[in-house]
C-alpha cells in the first residue's frame, strides 16, 4: 500500500494508475468510496496520457479518520500527497460525492490545479429537490435533518453492514428506483467487479468515512469560498440524475467565475463513465 504520513499524525493512503511519465491527474472518489475507484476500461487513462493518482478520503479503506471534516479539507489531503509524490501542478475531477471535494481542491490550492471537472456532482438541495432523488438518498437526508451527525452514523452503519453482507442484493436494491440507464451501467459484470472492490474496501473499517462525506456535504458551509477559483471548472450533469438535480449543479456552478456546465439528456447518475473520454479530452485542453 502506498500512502503519506502527515504532520498531524494522519497517513492518507493512495494509488496510481495509467502512465507513470504522464500528466498527472487526482480522480476523487463518490460516496462512498476509496482509492479503489476507477474506470472499469484500464486502457483509458493511459491512452490520454494521464498519471492518475487516486486517494481514500480520511475513514475510508486505510486513511485515518477526521471527525468533523468539512469538503474543504480534501485540499490539504490532496495537496499533501501531491508533495510527497514531487507533483507540482495537476488536473483534478471528482464524481458524485467527490465533486465538491474536487471543487475545494480548485479553489484551495491556488494555481497548483490547472484545470477541474465535477462530473454528477452532489450539490446543496432545496426541500423540494430531495423529494425528487432516489429512495436511499432521500432518506439519508431526512435522516439528518431529523437527527443530525448521531442518526447518520446509525443509518449508515446499518446500510453498510448490510453492504458487506451482500455486495450484489445492497446495490440492487439502492439502484431499484434509479433511471434505467444506471441500472444498465451497474449491471455491466466489469462495472460491478471494480464497485464491488472499491466499496469492500472503503467500508471495511467501518461507516466514519461515509459519515463524515454525508455530513460535511450536507452541511451549509463547506469550509472553502469557490467564487475564489482561479482554474478553469467544468460541471458535466444528465438532466434526469436521480442523485443529483441538475438544477443544483447549475445554482452551485453559478458561484464560480467562468465555470461552465455541460448537460447530457436522459443518461442518468453514470453518463460520467460513458463519456469520460470526452471530459477528460476537454479538461485537458482546457488547462493548456
Amino acid at each position: 500500500m502506498n500512502a503519506v504520513k502527515l504532520d498531524d499524525g494522519r497517513t492518507v493512503a493512495y494509488a496510481e494508475w495509467g502512465d507513470p511519465s504522464g500528466r498527472p491527474l487526482f480522480s476523487l472518489h463518490g460516496t462512498p468510496g476509496c482509492r479503489l475507484n476507477r474506470h472499469p476500461d484500464p486502457r483509458l487513462w493511459s491512452g490520454l496520457g494521464l498519471r492518475v493518482i487516486t486517494l481514500d478520503r480520511p475513514g475510508y479503506g486505510r486513511s485515518t479518520p477526521l471527525p468533523g471534516r468539512r469538503v474543504g479539507h480534501a485540499a490539504h489531503d490532496v495537496g499533501a500527497v501531491a508533495d510527497a509524490l514531487g507533483v507540482e501542478r495537476f488536473l483534478v475531477i471528482g464524481g458524485s460525492g467527490g465533486g465538491p471535494h474536487a471543487l475545494a481542491c480548485a479553489a484551495g490550492l491556488g494555481d497548483r490545479v490547472t484545470a477541474c471537472a465535477a462530473v454528477a456532482s452532489a450539490a446543496p438541495l432545496t426541500g423540494d429537490e430531495v423529494n425528487g432523488l432516489i429512495g436511499l438518498n432521500q432518506e439519508s437526508y431526512r435522516v439528518f435533518a431529523a437527527q443530525g451527525r448521531e442518526g447518520m452514523a446509525e443509518f449508515l452503519a446499518d446500510l453498510r453492514s448490510a453492504i458487506l453482507a451482500d455486495p450484489g442484493a445492497a446495490m440492487s436494491g439502492n439502484l431499484s428506483d434509479a433511471p434505467r440507464p444506471d441500472v444498465e451501467w451497474y449491471g455491466r459484470p466489469e462495472v460491478q467487479a471494480v464497485h464491488r472492490e472499491s466499496l469492500l474496501e472503503a467500508l471495511r473499517p467501518g461507516a466514519q468515512g461515509w459519515v463524515d462525506d454525508a455530513v460535511s456535504v450536507f452541511h451549509d458551509d463547506w469550509g472553502i469560498d469557490l467564487r475564489e477559483t482561479p482554474c478553469p471548472v467544468r460541471f458535466w450533469h444528465g438532466d434526469d440524475d436521480r442523485n443529483g438535480p441538475l438544477a443544483a449543479v447549475e445554482r452551485l456552478a453559478a458561484t464560480i467565475p467562468e465555470a461552465r456546465v455541460r448537460i447530457w439528456h436522459g443518461q442518468g447518475h453514470s453518463a460520467p463513465a460513458r463519456h469520460m473520454t470526452d471530459i477528460l479530452t476537454e479538461l485537458i485542453e482546457v488547462a493548456g
